[in-house]
């Protein structure tokens, strides 16, 4: 049949469902999505400045804060020469806090002074002495034993442990300090003393433990070695001293 014909009528390849969704459904001419646009570059960190140098620049940590009732100033030795104690101090603290509460003021003090030194450009004196200006009192020595204790107390700075007048209940000591040549260790203070005692005597009790502390520092007369002599020549007399000592105490 052309056109061909089915049950009486005309056909043709539309009227056939099956047919027709043989093929892809048609789609609409799309247009492709624009491109997305590319994030913007994070801005360029700012470069870092140098690192100041030289000694005007050295970091300190910054001071504890200063307390209103404990005030205490400190030599160039770093160990206290004054300890003043407000009347309000033993009702702000608690008798077993006596002694936390002045070496944190003594903590503040040593930051205190530390950046003023710094500040002003100010070195402080050594505390190890050279071994030329430790050689006379080395060389003067008269055993291996007090050879041993003085080079220990001259360069190692052992603890030292002083006591205030004071006794408690029980007869112990009312203030222990233990403390190097430049340097506060410790303050103990017995609580049952301390209740008792007035402000003023316990600072200067401090003091004093200190300043027995700092008197067994031996003292250095610098420049009785002749500046002609040598290096060497000093580090050979002591070790030559210090094996005569050994020998004769065998």
């Amino acid at each position: 049949m052309s056109p061909q014909e089915f049950n009486g009528g005309f056909f043709n390849h539309y009227d056939d469902p099956d047919e027709f969704w043989d093929d892809e459904p048609l789609v609409a001419n799309a247009r492709p999505a624009p491109p997305r646009p590319a994030p913007a570059p994070a801005p360029p960190k700012p470069p870092s400045p140098p690192k100041p140098s030289g000694p005007e620049h050295v970091r300190v940590p910054s001071a504890p804060a200063r307390s209103r009732l404990v005030e205490v100033k400190c030599g160039l030795d770093r160990l206290p020469v004054s300890i003043t104690l407000k009347p309000a101090w033993k009702d702000m603290f608690a008798p077993g806090d006596y002694g936390r509460s002045i070496m944190d003021a003594y903590r503040h003090a040593i930051q205190e002074m530390t950046l003023a030194l710094v500040e002003s450009g100010t070195i402080p004196p050594a505390t190890i002495p050279s071994l030329r200006d430790a050689a006379p009192l080395l060389l003067r020595t008269r055993t291996d034993q007090e050879y041993t204790a003085l080079y220990n107390e001259l360069f190692t700075q052992p603890v030292h442990t002083d006591h205030g007048p004071g006794r408690g209940p029980h007869g112990e000591p009312g203030i222990t300090v233990a403390a190097k040549r430049s340097q506060l260790i410790s303050i103990t203070i017995d609580p049952d003393w301390a209740v008792r005692a007035d402000p003023r005597y316990i600072g200067q009790d401090i003091v004093d433990c200190c300043d027995r502390i700092r008197a067994r520092t031996p003292a250095i007369v610098k420049g009785e070695v002749p500046e002609q002599v040598p290096d060497s020549e000093v580090a050979a007399r002591i070790v030559e001293h210090k094996r005569k000592l050994a020998e004769a105490a065998i």
